[in-house]
């Protein structure tokens, strides 16, 4: 199962107008989002992609490592490069719903979502993770990394998340062609963006359908500090904040920074 990337056979099957055509590949490498955030102004283009078959320093939310096995999974990094500086955070969730309903369709069943603020989880367990991370020269904005960590191979898990990792192939039962599956994954995600780009309303709808907890009553950790009442998660806003309903009526604004979720 465990194979290397063949770029040629993902070229052929990507249908993009412009993401992923100009691909960076690695058969290891420390971080895809590391390598792209060094590379100078003049070597990026909107819609770069950085892949690896094995990444020796992953990193996840919260500088948490992110472990996968060697030419199994998908690990990758995009370069945006918007007009619009602010609301990254929505892109990042644009992304995150990419891979659930490309997930959805593929195992032809509801069982993957979003969990707060960047993870996607498929069957209760995590599948994949996002890292995004703006790039600046100086004080202007030059570039939007995201990076993202997919399972879909990997038939085993360390002690510490066989319990709550899961990948595609698992669920699915059979191997996943890895550059069909992307192909397929950067076009969903070329279209998010252009909802993205567009402020459409509608995506926002849609990602806040497809977060855990959505319109329930959940726990709260502010800061790293648990909160005594419950809140009921009322979705993001136009710009990425998260709109909470307090027991008072009110209604509490959080960063993604600031917040997480327990839904358990």
């Amino acid at each position: 199962m465990n194979s290397t990337f063949d770029q040629s056979e993902f070229l052929q099957k990507l249908e993009t107008q412009w993401l992923g055509h100009s691909i960076r590949y690695f058969e290891e490498l420390a971080s895809t989002n590391t390598y792209l955030k060094k590379l100078s102004s003049q070597d990026i283009q909107h819609g770069l992609f950085c892949l690896t078959d094995y990444q020796t320093r992953g990193r996840g939310q919260y500088e948490r490592r992110w472990e996968s096995e060697k030419g199994v999974n998908l690990t990758f990094s995009i370069v945006f490069t918007p007009v619009d500086t602010g609301r990254f955070h929505v892109l990042t969730l644009a992304c995150a719903l990419a891979i659930v309903e490309k997930l959805n369709d593929f195992l032809n069943a509801s069982c993957a979502a979003i969990k707060w603020p960047n993870d996607i989880i498929l069957n209760k367990k995590k599948t994949a993770g996002i890292l995004t991370e703006a790039v600046f020269s100086g004080n202007t904005f030059d570039r939007l990394i995201i990076g993202i960590g997919l399972n879909i191979n990997q038939q085993k898990f360390s002690y510490e998340l066989k319990e709550v990792a899961t990948s595609v192939s698992l669920e699915k039962g059979k191997e996943i062609n890895r550059e069909q599956f992307l192909a397929d994954l950067l076009n969903r995600i070329e279209y998010k963006y252009t909802l993205w780009e567009q402020q459409q309303s509608s995506l926002i709808k849609t990602i806040n359908q497809n977060i855990i907890g959505y319109g329930q009553w959940v726990g709260l950790k502010i800061d790293d500090e648990v909160q005594d009442e419950l809140y009921k998660l009322l979705g993001i806003n136009e710009n990425g904040a998260l709109l909470m309903l307090n027991r008072d009526g009110g209604i509490d604004s959080f960063s993604y920074e600031q917040i997480q979720l327990i839904t358990n």
